[in-house]
Protein backbone atom coordinates (compact mmCIF):
# COMPACT_ATOMS: atom_id res chain seq x y z
CA UNK A 1 0.00 0.00 0.00
CA UNK A 2 1.36 3.39 -0.97
CA UNK A 3 0.47 7.02 -0.26
CA UNK A 4 -1.72 6.42 2.77
CA UNK A 5 -2.26 9.75 4.50
CA UNK A 6 -4.31 8.46 7.43
CA UNK A 7 -5.83 5.38 9.05
CA UNK A 8 -7.80 3.02 6.86
CA UNK A 9 -10.18 0.14 7.55
CA UNK A 10 -9.86 -3.06 5.55
CA UNK A 11 -11.07 -6.64 5.34
CA UNK A 12 -10.23 -9.68 3.25
CA UNK A 13 -12.81 -11.65 1.29
CA UNK A 14 -12.30 -14.86 -0.71
CA UNK A 15 -14.83 -17.37 -2.04
CA UNK A 16 -17.64 -15.88 0.01
CA UNK A 17 -15.71 -15.88 3.31
CA UNK A 18 -15.14 -12.42 4.82
CA UNK A 19 -12.69 -11.56 7.58
CA UNK A 20 -13.41 -9.11 10.39
CA UNK A 21 -12.64 -5.45 9.69
CA UNK A 22 -9.21 -4.26 10.78
CA UNK A 23 -7.79 -0.76 11.09
CA UNK A 24 -4.40 0.09 9.63
CA UNK A 25 -2.73 3.04 11.35
CA UNK A 26 -0.30 5.29 9.48
CA UNK A 27 2.84 6.41 11.30
CA UNK A 28 5.43 8.87 10.00
CA UNK A 29 8.95 7.49 10.28
CA UNK A 30 12.21 9.38 9.73
CA UNK A 31 14.19 8.68 6.56
CA UNK A 32 17.39 10.13 5.12
CA UNK A 33 16.25 12.98 2.89
CA UNK A 34 19.72 14.29 2.09
CA UNK A 35 23.19 12.86 2.66
CA UNK A 36 26.30 15.05 2.49
CA UNK A 37 29.76 13.50 2.64
CA UNK A 38 33.04 15.29 3.23
CA UNK A 39 36.10 13.26 2.31
CA UNK A 40 39.39 13.92 4.07
CA UNK A 41 42.06 11.97 2.21
CA UNK A 42 45.19 10.55 3.88
CA UNK A 43 47.85 13.23 4.51
CA UNK A 44 50.40 11.64 2.14
CA UNK A 45 48.16 12.44 -0.86
CA UNK A 46 48.29 16.20 -0.34
CA UNK A 47 44.68 16.33 -1.58
CA UNK A 48 42.29 18.95 -0.23
CA UNK A 49 39.05 17.74 1.38
CA UNK A 50 36.23 17.10 -1.09
CA UNK A 51 32.53 17.61 -0.41
CA UNK A 52 29.84 15.46 -2.05
CA UNK A 53 26.44 17.17 -1.82
CA UNK A 54 24.26 14.14 -2.64
CA UNK A 55 26.29 11.28 -1.24
CA UNK A 56 25.81 7.56 -1.09
CA UNK A 57 28.13 5.00 -2.64
CA UNK A 58 31.84 5.62 -2.01
CA UNK A 59 35.04 4.82 -3.92
CA UNK A 60 37.92 6.25 -1.87
CA UNK A 61 41.55 5.71 -0.99
CA UNK A 62 42.18 3.45 1.99
CA UNK A 63 42.34 5.49 5.18
CA UNK A 64 40.06 8.29 3.96
CA UNK A 65 38.09 9.91 6.78
CA UNK A 66 34.42 10.31 5.81
CA UNK A 67 32.41 13.00 7.60
CA UNK A 68 28.69 12.40 7.25
CA UNK A 69 25.85 14.93 7.53
CA UNK A 70 22.31 13.51 7.37
CA UNK A 71 19.21 15.64 6.86
CA UNK A 72 16.22 13.53 7.91
CA UNK A 73 12.64 13.87 6.62
CA UNK A 74 11.57 14.67 10.18
CA UNK A 75 13.29 15.41 13.48
CA UNK A 76 15.09 12.39 14.88
CA UNK A 77 16.53 12.15 18.39
CA UNK A 78 19.46 10.08 17.19
CA UNK A 79 20.56 7.22 15.04
CA UNK A 80 23.52 5.27 13.78
CA UNK A 81 25.48 4.17 10.77
CA UNK A 82 25.35 0.40 10.51
CA UNK A 83 28.07 -1.43 8.59
CA UNK A 84 27.65 -4.96 7.20
CA UNK A 85 30.03 -6.40 9.79
CA UNK A 86 27.71 -5.17 12.58
CA UNK A 87 29.96 -2.21 13.45
CA UNK A 88 27.83 0.75 14.54
CA UNK A 89 28.80 4.43 14.56
CA UNK A 90 26.43 6.71 16.51
CA UNK A 91 24.99 9.82 14.88
CA UNK A 92 25.10 13.07 16.87
CA UNK A 93 22.23 15.55 16.61
CA UNK A 94 23.38 19.06 15.59
CA UNK A 95 21.66 22.36 16.46
CA UNK A 96 20.03 22.48 12.99
CA UNK A 97 18.45 18.99 13.50
CA UNK A 98 20.89 17.31 11.13
CA UNK A 99 22.81 14.27 12.31
CA UNK A 100 26.57 13.91 11.97
CA UNK A 101 29.21 11.22 12.34
CA UNK A 102 32.70 10.34 11.15
CA UNK A 103 34.17 7.02 10.06
CA UNK A 104 37.36 5.83 8.37
CA UNK A 105 37.12 3.86 5.12
CA UNK A 106 39.55 0.98 5.68
CA UNK A 107 37.92 -1.89 3.80
CA UNK A 108 35.29 -2.68 1.18
CA UNK A 109 31.77 -3.13 2.43
CA UNK A 110 28.32 -1.68 2.83
CA UNK A 111 26.69 0.86 5.12
CA UNK A 112 23.21 2.17 5.84
CA UNK A 113 21.49 4.50 8.27
CA UNK A 114 19.08 3.81 11.11
CA UNK A 115 17.22 6.69 12.77
CA UNK A 116 15.21 6.95 15.99
CA UNK A 117 11.46 7.14 15.33
CA UNK A 118 9.14 9.26 17.52
CA UNK A 119 8.03 6.02 19.23
CA UNK A 120 11.62 5.45 20.37
CA UNK A 121 12.32 2.47 18.13
CA UNK A 122 15.24 2.55 15.70
CA UNK A 123 14.15 2.12 12.07
CA UNK A 124 15.98 1.54 8.80
CA UNK A 125 16.21 4.96 7.15
CA UNK A 126 18.19 4.55 3.91
CA UNK A 127 19.13 2.13 1.20
CA UNK A 128 22.36 0.18 1.56
CA UNK A 129 25.37 2.03 0.12
CA UNK A 130 28.67 0.49 -1.00
CA UNK A 131 32.19 1.36 0.09
CA UNK A 132 34.94 0.53 -2.40
CA UNK A 133 38.39 1.10 -0.93
CA UNK A 134 41.07 1.54 -3.56
CA UNK A 135 44.82 1.36 -3.11
CA UNK A 136 46.97 4.25 -4.25
CA UNK A 137 48.56 3.44 -7.61
CA UNK A 138 52.09 4.48 -8.60
CA UNK A 139 52.41 7.57 -10.80
CA UNK A 140 53.11 7.07 -14.51
CA UNK A 141 55.45 9.05 -16.76
CA UNK A 142 55.53 8.78 -20.56
CA UNK A 143 57.22 10.59 -23.45
CA UNK A 144 54.78 11.89 -26.08
CA UNK A 145 57.31 13.61 -28.36
CA UNK A 146 59.37 12.77 -30.20
CA UNK A 147 57.18 9.88 -31.21
CA UNK A 148 60.08 7.75 -32.45
CA UNK A 149 63.86 7.48 -32.16
CA UNK A 150 65.57 10.68 -33.28
CA UNK A 151 69.20 11.42 -33.92
CA UNK A 152 70.56 14.80 -32.93
CA UNK A 153 73.96 16.43 -33.12
CA UNK A 154 75.63 18.06 -30.13
CA UNK A 155 74.44 21.53 -31.23
CA UNK A 156 70.80 20.68 -32.04
CA UNK A 157 67.93 21.23 -29.65
CA UNK A 158 65.17 18.65 -29.35
CA UNK A 159 61.64 19.39 -28.28
CA UNK A 160 60.43 16.81 -25.76
CA UNK A 161 56.89 16.42 -24.42
CA UNK A 162 56.41 14.39 -21.25
CA UNK A 163 53.14 13.44 -19.59
CA UNK A 164 52.81 12.53 -15.93
CA UNK A 165 49.71 11.20 -14.22
CA UNK A 166 48.78 10.12 -10.71
CA UNK A 167 45.50 8.75 -9.49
Amino acid sequence: LFDLAGPIDYFVEAEGVKSPTYTLKVVDLPYVQRLELELHFPAYTGLAPRKIEDGGDLAVLKGTEVRVKVTPTMTAKGGQILFQDEVKVPLTVAADSTLTATFKADKDGFYRFELDAPSGERVSASPQYTIDVVNDQAPTVSFSRPGRDTSATAVEEQFVEVKAADD
